[in-house]
């Protein structure tokens, strides 16, 4: 089991490594990645490389052809500003669908995850941070019953954006701070301004990510 956690860790760590190289164009649109070569560069084996290849292809940052391998794909500004312009719509009519159908269970499970990611932030734990991140929008989004709505905010959240705080991390105390403002709203049962806080939120994060890439 333990050979597992490792090998599941270093993935992550090698995944983390060619997607931050892909957003600073490190990695260029139209590049090769040869597996031996990033291989040998992290100084890792090929299973590592083969599976983030694959983990990006899932996001898609990379495209693998056949006989050929991996090809950087790369990302615009205009694909991040289109996709953080549908998420932050979806997910806050979302968060304001689910609001009135959050019990009280739920609302300590969102604190408990703040202060998760208070501790993330001064351990400078980027992983743990990125799976409470993630962890605190699907809780947020629990109430709501449209389910192809949530099917659609979930596909948005599992590719790269939910690797942003890792890409950009000294970000990520203002986003917990937004978090904060977040349940706020919540506990004043507004579900519009929790609409508007959710939404700000996404597309700051999309602002800081095309900032990164320019």
């Amino acid at each position: 089991m333990k050979q597992s956690i490792d090998f599941t860790t270093l993935q992550e760590k090698v995944t983390a490594t060619i997607r931050e190289a892909i957003f600073t164009q490190t990695f260029k649109p139209g590049e090769r990645l040869i597996q031996d070569e990033l291989a040998a560069k992290l100084g890792v084996s090929r299973m590592p490389i083969r599976e983030a290849l694959r983990c990006l292809e899932r996001e898609g940052l990379v495209e693998v052809l056949p006989h050929k391998g991996a090809q950087v794909i790369g990302i615009s500004k205009e694909d991040i500003e289109e996709l953080y312009y549908l998420r932050s719509f979806l997910e806050g009519v979302t968060v304001q669908k689910s609001m009135n159908f959050l019990t009280s269970g739920d609302r300590e499970e969102l604190q408990h995850l703040v202060e998760k990611m208070d501790q993330d932030i001064r351990n400078n734990n980027l992983d743990l941070f990125v799976t409470h991140n993630q962890e605190f929008h699907t809780l947020l989004q629990k109430g709501c019953s449209w389910k192809k709505v949530k099917m659609l905010n979930k596909q948005f959240i599992e590719g790269y954006p939910a690797h942003v705080p890792s890409l950009i991390p000294h970000s990520m105390q203002v986003s917990n701070e937004e978090h904060k403002a977040m349940l706020e709203a919540l506990d004043q049962k507004d579900p519009v301004k929790l609409r508007q806080l959710v939404e700000l939120h996404i597309m700051r994060a999309g602002e800081k990510l095309t900032q990164l890439i320019e």
